[in-house]
């Protein structure tokens, strides 16, 4: 099971229809495409289909039109982008690769860069080490240098400012959404101070050669910062199913 990151407009975001009841999960093998949405929701997969849906175009235009109104002075920019368009990428990234770069954000803003060197010979920390470490994060809120990674985003919007916004999404759930330009900004800086630090090893590890905290840290920024670079070029959303 992995995480999955995409760029598209948001009418193309998939959910399971949970209202369905009777509807059996996908045939294992038979639609890798609903067999990989059905393996990041940690459903289960076996006979039958599953129904899926999504919201309308006229459902993200009008949950848009509300955040631009309520947040224009804040943003200082019209919150704008092509919810028609088909364009879509996506790609998914390691769960445990994906909370050790997160890991590595918070040790770096916490604990500075001297700290990302012990990360080398090291592998995945105690849970405990990680809940405290995202939990200073999110006492720290945007007192941290990286809010876009360590607020628990889960959409970043195409817009300018340092914000995160909290608002109940287009079909009711609380959400939070950040700047996907602010985004890039911290893969970018993250990324740099682990080059800085370990560039010999970071070069020659291939991706999954290591359970090393940090060498997992750089192969999936590499992936999100790939992704976030062009939701900032196609002035699109970027979303995570995790």
């Amino acid at each position: 099971m992995g995480v999955g990151y995409s760029v598209s407009p948001l009418h193309r975001v998939t959910y399971f229809d949970t209202s369905a009841m009777t509807t059996r999960p996908p045939v294992k093998g038979s639609d890798s495409v609903l067999e990989s949405v059905a393996e990041n929701l940690s459903a289960n997969v076996g006979e039958g289909t599953v129904r899926l849906h999504s919201p309308t175009v006229e459902d993200i235009v009008a949950w848009r039109e509300r955040l631009a109104i309520k947040y224009h002075d804040q943003l200082g920019e019209e919150l704008t982008w092509d919810e028609g368009s088909t364009f879509e990428v996506s790609e998914d990234v390691a769960t445990g690769g994906d909370v050790m770069f997160h890991y590595v954000a918070a040790v770096l803003d916490q604990r500075g860069k001297s700290e990302l060197s012990r990360l080398l010979d090291v592998g995945r920390p105690p849970q405990q080490e990680l809940n405290a470490a995202f939990a200073e994060a999110s006492r720290r809120s945007f007192g941290g240098r990286f809010p876009q990674l360590l607020l628990g985003a889960s959409v970043w919007l195409p817009f300018k400012r340092h914000l995160m916004i909290e608002e109940p999404n287009w079909g009711g759930h609380l959400d939070r959404y950040g700047s996907v330009f602010r985004l890039v900004d911290e893969l970018t800086t993250v990324r740099s101070a682990i080059a800085d630090a370990q560039p010999p090893v970071i070069k020659s590890s291939a991706v999954g050669a290591s359970g090393q905290v940090i060498v997992a840290a750089w192969h999936t920024s590499n992936t999100i910062l790939r992704l976030a670079t062009i939701a900032a070029a196609k002035h699109l959303p970027l979303w995570t199913t995790g």
